[in-house]
């Protein structure tokens, strides 16, 4: 992974984002040009876990929101993902035992719309 290039994509202040792309395992998951270029930098596993394991979490929490934000905290070449859905409290988490992202707290938006899952990032808001 080029952690220096994740951090400069991560922190890339975006009006907007210019399209959706399909995740190539789960269609109904899509994520946004600067996901995408997140992803290129070396970590698309991410959205191979999201896109496979976050649908389910949405039907769970569904009553209560249709959105979340994800923060992936990464230190000691460990990462937890942890998906918040309502008032900052985690609906679903998992524990990765090694990754090369930089250490620090990465924090993404994932809405239900109903015929799709779209991630952005916050910076694309």
């Amino acid at each position: 992974m080029n952690a220096e290039k994740f951090t400069q994509v991560y922190r890339e202040i975006r009006n907007g984002c210019n399209g959706f792309f399909y995740h190539p395992l789960v269609r109904k998951f899509q994520y946004s040009d600067g996901v995408r270029d997140l992803a290129n930098t070396g970590c698309a596993w991410l959205l191979d876990i999201l896109a496979t394991e976050l649908p389910a979490q949405f039907t769970k929490h569904h009553a209560v929101s249709n959105d979340c934000y994800v923060a992936v905290t990464s230190a000691g070449g460990k990462a937890r993902i942890e998906a918040e859905f309502e008032d900052d409290v985690v609906g679903w988490s998992r524990d990765i035992d090694y990754t090369d992202l930089p250490e620090g707290v990465w924090r993404f938006h994932i809405v239900d719309e109903g015929h799709r899952y779209a991630m952005i990032l916050l910076t694309e808001h």
